[in-house]
């Protein structure tokens, strides 16, 4: 029996058996810690490992998605092509002798299309493409994106922005003289270029139509004047204006208004002060003076006549 004024509590059969059991683990639990253990470090070194090509069972739906985009990609394609290749403008105009038309282009350039003349025009995203017979006057809207191309009778005519004279007549050669800017005039065979020359302000250039239609080119196809009178001959306005304009430019513009093929010929020795000294040639002789649109082709014809001691003979 326990002495009841002992102050110590020795400990029971119970409190030894909890002691003891806090450090005791069932076997379950100890096996299900080391499974614990080996799983973590699996999962460790499944991540140093790449990961291999899945093959997925749902193959038709990828490839359903895939042929989407393609489809999409084409389109895509095909409409920026469509974009480029819409017309964005065209026109096809056409005057009788005696009549000038200016037609104002929707990107701002104009065309002042001279008598005896047509003119077609189509414009896209990245082309300005005209086709001239007779003769324009050509004041160009500057676009770097779309070339202003003038096509007729085998040359070519490619400028950026600018302003120049066409003349090509079907059987006359080809003339074009620039106001500003700068311009390429090529002339094409089979659509090879021959011969090309660069122009600029005050420059003009006229065929030789022997040399572009032989078959052995022997010499430039090509006749470049560099110090042009821009003011000689004016015809945009109707009216036709002389200002010191050389016969040949005359008699050039006359036959384009009415339509008239003329041949000078001297009456009288008309003495003329060239800078190499005296000349009765016709080609030195100059012209000053002003013909309304309504003015007819005798009044013209005549008036001439009687300033330079000439005589026309319509051919």
């Amino acid at each position: 029996m326990s002495n009841p004024n002992n102050t110590s509590h020795p400990e029971s059969d119970i409190d030894q058996i909890l002691k003891v059991s806090e450090n005791y683990k069932y076997s379950f639990e100890a096996s299900n810690d080391d499974a614990w253990n080996k799983f973590s470090a699996a999962r460790e070194a499944e991540k140093q490992v790449p990961t291999p090509f899945k093959v997925y069972k749902n193959t038709s739906r990828l490839l359903r998605v895939a042929a989407a985009v393609a489809i999409l990609a084409v389109g895509s394609w095909a409409f920026w092509l469509t974009t480029l290749n819409k017309t964005l403008d065209a026109g096809q105009f056409a005057t009788n002798a005696g009549q000038i038309e200016q037609i104002t282009m929707k990107d701002g350039s104009v065309i002042t299309l001279n008598a005896n003349s047509s003119v077609e025009f189509k414009v896209t995203e990245k082309s300005r493409e005209i086709k001239l017979q007779g003769m324009a006057h050509f004041e160009v809207a500057k676009n770097p994106n779309a070339a202003f191309v003038i096509e007729s009778n085998n040359n070519k005519v490619t400028v950026l922005g600018t302003g120049f004279d066409v003349q090509s007549y079907a059987g006359k050669p080809l003339q074009v003289t620039v106001n500003h800017g700068k311009v390429k005039v090529e002339k094409l065979s089979n659509s090879t270029m021959l011969e090309s020359v660069i122009l600029t302000k005050g420059m003009r250039v006229r065929e030789n139509l022997n040399q572009a239609n032989a078959a052995n080119k022997r010499s430039q196809i090509f006749a470049v004047d560099s110090n042009v009178n821009l003011d000689a001959v004016k015809w945009e306005s109707g009216n036709l204006i002389f200002t010191n304009a050389p016969i040949d430019d005359v008699v050039n513009a006359i036959e384009t208004r009415y339509s008239k093929k003329l041949q000078v010929r001297i009456l009288k020795p008309t003495c003329i002060i060239t800078p190499t000294g005296t000349s009765n040639q016709t080609s030195d002789l100059q012209f000053t003076g002003v013909f309304k649109n309504t003015d007819e082709f005798s009044t013209v014809v005549k008036t001439i006549e009687i300033a330079l001691g000439l005589q026309f003979e319509v051919k």
